[in-house]
């Protein structure tokens, strides 16, 4: 079967995307709690420099489930959504990939809209399947509107998925380059997860089968996943995390140089930032 040529934009494969933003497996038990609280913090800290306002428009790229919808829609935002396939009983308003050409009628909302922008846009999770990140970056900056808030998430350590259209795992240099190169100033950066989340997930994606055949192969493999299991209930306790500390993250400070997952919030300067209030 020939692999599909990623930068062809072809249908991709039926996904069933998340529809609440919740673990669906051990693998997720670690990165997923840390998106959700970061995410849904980002988007009420957005939702608070409107002022009052109440024709707030948000976007969200890469919309899949629409699991942040609700909560978007309930501080106020009237929400857009745009990905490459819709979901089942989901209404996508707009259909395309964010490193192509965007669609007309999205760019007609977003030069329509009161402030020349999206007020709110969200790009999580969504990074690594894009290929172009110039044009990607480009475009996230046309749709943002001046003093708006662009959302960003992008994993640094997480297992390959949605193969073939699994394209990086950049680093937070990586985010601050491309958001400088286009026009994007940023409000707030941070790694989510540290080397012992990293960890948990790793344990959580390897399940140590038996390399051959025999029962020395057989006690080895089940003794593995009795450790598999003691490692998984030990990252995930809560007590035992306040005990400890990765080492890394001791010297640096903050999280470490392992981590599971990128998190930052840029802004637009422009006429219109005053208005959001957030942007001098």
């Amino acid at each position: 079967m020939p692999t599909p040529d990623p930068t062809s934009h072809p249908e991709r494969p039926d996904l069933d995307e998340r529809r609440a933003y919740v673990p669906r497996g051990r693998q997720e038990e670690f990165i997923v709690p840390l998106l959700r609280s970061a995410i849904e913090s980002a988007i009420r800290d957005a939702a608070a420099t409107m002022a009052g306002r109440s024709d707030g428009r948000a976007l969200d790229v890469g919309c899949g489930g629409q699991p942040f919808r609700r909560l978007v829609e309930s501080v106020g935002y009237a929400y857009t959504g745009i990905d490459t396939q819709a979901q089942p009983g989901l209404a996508l308003d707009h259909h395309g990939a964010i490193d192509g050409d965007l669609p007309a009628g999205l760019l007609d909302a977003a030069v329509r809209s009161p402030r020349g922008g999206f007020d709110l846009v969200l790009c999580t999770e969504v990074l690594e399947h894009v290929l172009d990140w110039s044009r990607a970056w480009t475009n996230l900056s046309r749709l943002l509107a001046p003093g708006g808030r662009l959302i960003i998430t992008c994993p640094h350590v997480y297992p390959l998925h949605e193969e073939p259209y699994d394209f990086w795992r950049p680093t937070m240099h990586a985010l601050r380059a491309f958001a400088a190169r286009a026009g994007l100033e940023i409000i707030e950066e941070r790694a989510l997860g540290d080397a012992f989340d990293v960890l948990g997930t790793v344990n959580a994606s390897t399940t140590p089968d038996p390399a051959q055949s025999g029962p020395v192969a057989w006690a080895a493999s089940r003794a593995a996943r009795r450790g598999r299991k003691l490692l998984h209930t030990l990252l995930r306790s809560r007590w035992v995390r306040r005990q400890l500390v990765p080492r890394s993250a001791a010297a640096r400070g903050g999280v470490g140089d392992l981590y599971l997952s990128n998190f930052i919030v840029l802004t637009r300067a422009g006429r219109a930032a005053a208005a959001h209030g957030d942007v001098p």
